[in-house]
């Protein structure tokens, strides 16, 4: 039996991946431009006035979420997915 989701719930889903990217992202451009993890305690680095170990634990744990909120996005696409692809192919 197949399950209907409502498209709100897609939506929210999206909005989240988006938002949860964009962290991810900024994360991981702090974590590029931070020196070493000895000197940035030494010197007392922050970015945006977070420390680079508030952004490392930033960056795994919304990665984390940013892999199961991709998980449910393609596990509630999945039908339509698959109907996709037949068709792409049956014209080729």
């Amino acid at each position: 039996m197949k399950m209907k989701v409502p498209a709100w719930v897609k939506g929210v889903i999206d909005l989240l991946l988006i938002v949860v990217f964009i962290i991810v992202g900024l994360s991981g451009i702090a974590l590029y431009l931070a020196p070493s993890g000895k000197i940035a305690k030494m010197i007392g680095w922050t970015f945006l006035g977070l420390s680079r170990d508030t952004w490392i634990n930033l960056h795994v744990y919304f990665g984390l979420i940013m892999i199961g909120l991709v998980v449910v996005h393609i596990v509630l696409g999945f039908n339509r997915m698959v109907a996709m692809l037949k068709s792409a192919f049956k014209n080729s």
